[in-house]
């Protein structure tokens, strides 16, 4: 495109965008368009929940904007830092401002605005939307013309997790790289970066649930609800092998107090803990400290404690996460695989019947949705589990 950054030298083989970590496919077809001076002024970055979108769109930043390595980035660089803090001129981060968690009309007029002076500093202007699916019609009509007809140098990045969920007017305007699933060695090497605290058990366990996702393995890691979840699921598999009068054995059996200590009231994750495994557009730190001081004033009914009225949505919350455990046990067993952490080895028993047992779980997940006495339908559940198990 007439006006555009010259093209660069090339990345070298291996070369990879800063920060991103997998998605070679992605990665390698960005940096050849760099390399030639083809990038498509519109990219959007699809790919499941914490895979690092926007790690991916500040890596494209550092590569558009970096003065030492054009193309590619060098991450030390001033440019490259500021890039990468979110204080950058010619980095542009539009996202949701409203409680309806939609981007407003005003900002996307207002980064019409900028765009139409850009670039600041550099020799481009990247306009990253987070999400773009935050894009309502009218919001997203502010900045059609902008993406349909671009001024030389500037460059969008549309995040989402759901190309259904993009306008078709933009959609049709711009051009997808679909981000996958990470290899399990790359959540763990960062959520042990980012979680080094976590306790081990939490750690491995985080990694196996996360299914190719690093920030919920942050998520997961930084949760100490999930050491809580895991005994209640250890104890349920023990009351099952025991059968009926442990699964009925009261308030005071190891299994109904673990019971008691999952369903308890609790902050799952902390206010300041990563949700994307990926460091706060601008701005966000900011807002989670004013909420903080918010709470910490007694201005928000955050801290107010749980009522009776939300025993069944805990009830609930805690048989989810007890079957998604239990389901994850049985199939690493089925791998061959020893399972999560802590818990027994399988049952001396034909695997069709742990795929039974699986189907049973996934069961029982679902009537919990429906069913108003969440405690008896954990009781029932447990009670066709240990059917299986024995061959009764």
């Amino acid at each position: 495109m007439a006006g555009d950054p010259p093209p660069s030298p090339g990345a070298e083989p291996g070369s990879r965008l800063v920060g991103v970590l997998g998605h070679a496919q992605a990665q390698a077809a960005v940096l050849r368009a760099l390399g030639r001076g083809q990038l498509h002024h519109a990219l959007v970055l699809v790919g499941p929940r914490g895979v690092g979108k926007a790690t991916f769109a500040r890596g494209l930043g550092c590569a558009l904007l970096c003065p030492q390595r054009p193309g590619v980035g060098c991450g030390a660089c001033p440019t490259c830092q500021r890039v990468l803090a979110g204080n950058h001129p010619d980095v542009d981060w539009l996202v949701p401002d409203s409680k309806a968690g939609l981007i407003s009309v005003d900002a996307a007029r207002a980064c019409h605005v900028r765009q139409t002076h850009a670039p600041y500093e550099g020799r481009a202007y990247l306009v990253v939307v987070d999400p773009a699916d935050a894009l309502g019609e009218a919001a997203g009509n502010a900045l059609l013309k902008t993406i349909e007809e671009p001024r030389p140098g500037v460059h969008f990045a549309l995040l989402t997790t759901n190309l259904q969920g993009v306008l078709p007017t933009i959609l049709s305007r711009s051009l997808p790289v679909r981000l996958g699933r990470l290899d399990d060695d790359i959540v763990r090497s960062i959520v042990d970066a980012r979680a080094a605290d976590a306790p081990p058990e939490r750690f491995d366990m985080a990694v196996l649930l996360a299914e190719g996702s690093a920030g919920v393995a942050l998520e997961l890691a930084s949760d100490p609800s999930l050491a809580r979840s895991l005994e209640l699921v250890k104890q349920a598999i023990a009351a099952v092998r025991a059968g009926p009068p442990a699964i009925f054995g009261g308030d005071n059996h190891p299994l109904w107090q673990a019971w008691s200590v999952a369903t308890a009231p609790s902050e799952a994750v902390p206010e300041d803990s990563p949700a994307e495994a990926e460091p706060e557009v601008p701005g966000a730190r900011k807002k989670k400290a004013a909420k903080k001081a918010a709470k910490a004033a007694g201005g928000d009914d955050g801290d107010k404690p749980a009522s009776k009225k939300d025993a069944p949505a805990l009830q609930r919350a805690a048989v989810r996460r007890l079957v998604e455990l239990w389901i994850l046990h049985v199939r690493e067993q089925l791998r061959g695989r020893p399972g999560l952490p802590g818990l027994p080895p399988p049952p001396a028993v034909a695997p069709g019947t742990m795929v039974a047992a699986i189907t049973a779980l996934q069961r029982l997940g679902a009537r919990v949705e429906r069913m108003g006495n969440v405690r008896l339908m954990l009781e029932q559940g447990l009670l066709e589990q240990s059917a299986l198990l024995s061959g009764t």
